[in-house]
């Protein structure tokens, strides 16, 4: 216990959790993979699905982690172990999830969940203070692996509406719990979801180091590649100069019946529109790289101002819900984002609209930071 307000013990992510994350690795990149090779409107929704399906399993375990020291026990351990093959089929089905491959998906994604938030039950429904909380939350979540399960039995527009109601369900069940209490650790829940920011940072640094081994390396596409992990670079600046250390301080100075919205609305909710925002990025990167020089192609133009959108929007997202405030160059950042992608983006070389947009990235930052500095 390390402060009035503590409800479990503090601790960091486990060796078991960090192998693990090893499956969503493979998820991310399986991701960006659909939407490069479908970056019309319909292949990014279906992607961006896909992913909400992806993040809310990765959310399991990360909040039954958090209530429960998932390395600390021989049984625990070897639980997690026997659920890692079935995890990584789900991953390897996501290409071609909405065709052949959807049983597959649809069958493992049931298996994971339901033993997932079986292994979540444990200390939740042995605390009193949490049985009622994890009660409304599970008998509503429940039904989602069982809609994403039966939707990968059927085809087309059947598959795709069972799966955007399985996301309803595990937002409404998420809703439902708000204002109860939850076992979360500060430190252990904070560090999960920056792990997460890395994985998908990962992702980008993937798709520019294998987009030009793939095309041989010359000059024109290590531009791109200078270029593209430039945003990287900024990025990471951006989330990693302070955001951590003030989630984890509000989740330590909240009371328990607190911690869980907060935990919810500031890493559950927050922290996806930055993972969106940065697998999106990711695809561009792909496309980019061969032709640093070209102008990018319409739908790249598209992700990109989305990537913008996303990424910013995520941290305005958290920056309300933690302080109640909005910081202004933020909201100019989307709009001029959005600008630099769609306009500029039509006349200018992909490289140097993809360096504006790390110029854009930079002197947010430094603004933001001037800020609470002064």
């Amino acid at each position: 216990m390390t402060d009035a307000h503590s409800s479990v013990e503090e601790r960091h992510a486990s060796y078991l959790e960090l192998f693990l994350d090893l499956v969503f690795v493979l998820a991310i990149t399986q991701i960006a993979f659909l939407i490069s090779h479908h970056p019309d409107a319909a292949g990014t929704g279906k992607g961006l699905l896909i992913t909400l399906l992806v993040w809310w399993q990765w959310s399991q375990f990360t909040w039954a982690g958090s209530a429960l020291d998932l390395h600390r026990t021989a049984f625990s351990r070897v639980l997690v172990l026997a659920i890692l093959p079935v995890a990584l089929l789900v991953a390897a089905s996501i290409p071609d999830a909405f065709d052949g491959a959807g049983p597959w998906f649809g069958t493992a994604y049931l298996g994971v969940q339901l033993l997932v938030l079986a292994i979540h039950a444990v200390p939740a429904m042995a605390a009193a203070a949490t049985r009622a909380a994890f009660i409304r939350y599970a008998s509503v979540v429940v039904v989602s692996p069982v809609l994403v399960f039966v939707g990968g039995l059927v085809h087309d527009e059947w598959r795709v509406g069972l799966w955007i109601a399985a996301v309803l369900a595990n937002t409404a069940g998420a809703l439902r719990a708000a204002g109860s209490e939850w076992a979360v650790d500060p430190v252990h829940f904070a560090e999960r979801h920056s792990l997460f920011i890395i994985i998908s940072l990962g992702e980008v640094l993937v798709a520019a180091g294998a987009s030009l081994s793939g095309i041989g390396i010359s000059a024109e596409p290590v531009v791109g590649l200078v270029a593209a992990v430039i945003v990287a670079c900024t990025m990471w600046w951006t989330y990693f100069a302070y955001i951590p250390e003030v989630g984890e301080r509000r989740l330590r100075e909240a009371a328990p019946v607190q911690r869980g919205v907060i935990a919810r609305d500031m890493y559950t909710f927050g922290h996806f529109p930055l993972v969106v925002g940065l697998v999106l990025y990711a695809v561009v990167v792909k496309h980019l790289i061969a032709h640093p020089f070209d102008v990018l192609e319409v739908e790249d133009r598209w992700l990109l101002a989305l990537s913008v959108a996303s990424f910013v929007g995520g941290l305005i997202l958290m920056q309300w819900q933690a302080v109640r405030k909005v910081a202004p160059e933020r909201v100019v950042a989307v709009g001029v984002g959005a600008g630099l992608a769609l306009g500029l983006g039509s006349v200018l070389a992909g490289a140097a609209v993809v360096a504006l947009v790390a110029l854009l990235y930079g002197v947010m930052q430094a603004v933001t930071l001037h800020r609470l500095r002064g």
